[in-house]
């Protein structure tokens, strides 16, 4: 049986969850600077055609899609570089484009649990739940987790398991109505969830649309991103599970610069990747969506945003 103790809160109450730990550093600091200025003409080949089924863009004051940097290509169908303090978007491909997230949902699905599910509720793994595959975290069937531990495989191993147990630890119907409404209500009218987990293809977002939803963690939910930037964690033995070593699959993790962020993949969406990083002084968010290789499109924007940053030196 699953322990219950859900506690009824509005979006935006968040129930008292203490997340950090000496290696988060929470809250992070980024220093303010100048606003970043970056010349869309520096990314060569711009152009206005878009991806089949390209959703009305949501923004009129948003910047014309551009093209990949020149040299190596961006194999990303959709991508977008922006400042997730200040709002301002620098460069994007098919922005407004919905496509697949995979197990970037997970951010909303961490963003509901906490504020419906107090930290110190039971959250019982039943051998359903321990069946979804994949997963890399080793939680097995009939072992429980406070919902405050459950989150750390949820971001950092990106466990299916978490997600399909959170959400079915109250009513999982429920709890995917609720991520829609919360999503609607933090602005994201392209976003759609149809599982708390990602593996469905029908989970979908736009580079834009997940962009408002980096903005939104980013000032409202340090606590969720400074687990995002934990490296590892050790979960000792007890007698409601076993030790756990939760790894975080971000490839950007062990960056000095990093704030925060989430992967995905599935054949549907292919590699999917938010990484928030202090370049320049500024909380910069990278979104790629539907990547042949998440890291290498990231690490390309990433060399051209600080080159421009050289040659304004």
């Amino acid at each position: 049986m699953i322990c219950l103790a859900v506690v009824a809160v509005g979006l935006g109450k968040r129930i008292g969850y203490d997340l950090a730990n000496p290696a988060s550093s929470l809250p992070m600091s980024v220093p303010t600077t100048q606003p970043l200025s970056i010349d869309p003409s520096f990314f060569q080949g711009s152009r206005s055609s878009k991806l089949p089924g390209t959703a009305p863009a949501l923004s009129a004051s948003k910047p014309p899609a551009v093209q990949a940097p020149a040299g190596p290509v961006v194999s990303a169908q959709a991508y977008l570089i922006g400042n997730v303090a200040t709002g301002q978007i620098y460069a994007e491909r098919n922005g407004a484009t919905a496509l697949p997230i995979a197990s970037m949902s997970k951010l909303m699905t961490a963003i509901v649990a906490t504020e419906t599910i107090a930290p110190t509720t039971t959250i019982e793994i039943t051998p359903l739940e321990a069946s979804v595959y994949p997963d890399l975290s080793r939680i097995g069937a009939d072992e429980s987790f406070t919902a405050k531990e459950i989150l750390y495989p949820l971001l950092l191993d990106s466990s299916n398991i978490a997600a399909e147990a959170l959400a079915s630890s109250t009513n999982r119907a429920k709890f995917i109505d609720l991520m829609n409404s919360s999503a609607w209500e933090i602005g994201l009218p392209t976003t759609y969830f149809a599982d708390p987990s990602g593996l469905s293809p029908l989970n979908q977002a736009s580079a834009e649309g997940f962009f408002d939803l980096a903005k939104y963690v980013y000032a409202s939910r340090p606590d969720l991103l400074a687990i995002t930037r934990t490296q590892s964690i050790s979960v000792a033995t007890t007698t409601e599970h076993g030790a756990h070593d939760f790894v975080s699959i971000h490839p950007f993790v062990n960056d000095p610069r990093f704030i925060g962020g989430k992967t995905g993949h599935t054949d549907e969406a292919a590699d999917t990747m938010l990484t928030i990083l202090n370049i320049g002084g500024q909380p910069i968010a990278f979104i790629v969506l539907g990547s042949n290789d998440r890291t290498k499109d990231t690490s390309l924007l990433v060399d051209q945003v600080l080159k421009i940053l050289a040659a304004k030196q």
